[in-house]
């Protein structure tokens, strides 16, 4: 069986070729590093919940009662991924109804995000899941 250093003895010795490429691809280890820790701050998923369209005509009462509830570590939440039938709610609204007095909102119908998300931007302004995330994919 040959050594493996009869294998390679063609290549030639450890010359100033080597080094340079040696110390090069050495140099690029930072670089990479960096990358590397990029996504740590990158791809942070801020606090978020479903976005309500503006456009949908309901009043201040029901658009601040439009996403349910849920209790995490203690308080009450909005929830992050699911809303009240937007079509339900909106009828609710025209009609005069109070959330939580004249409707039971236990009750009612949930849906998924359709409209995509609002994001809490207290601490990043921008993130992948921020601008890519939001957007409504078909």
């Amino acid at each position: 069986m040959l050594d493996y250093d009869e294998v390679t003895a063609f290549l030639g010795e450890w010359g100033p070729f080597q080094r340079l490429i040696f110390f090069l691809l050495s140099a690029s280890i930072i670089p990479n590093g960096f990358t590397g820790l990029s996504a740590v701050f990158l791809t942070a998923i801020p606090e978020h919940r479903c976005r309500i369209p503006d456009t949908v005509n309901l009043s201040s009462a029901w658009r601040n009662h439009s996403i349910p509830m849920e209790t995490k570590d203690g308080p009450e939440v909005p929830q992050k991924c699911r809303r009240y039938r937007l079509a339900t709610i909106a009828n609710f609204s025209e009609l005069g109804l109070e959330p939580g007095r004249d409707v039971d909102l236990e009750q009612l119908e949930q849906e998924n995000c359709l409209d995509g998300w609002e994001y809490d931007k207290d601490i990043f302004l921008s993130t992948i899941v921020t601008e890519v995330g939001g957007q409504k994919f078909v």
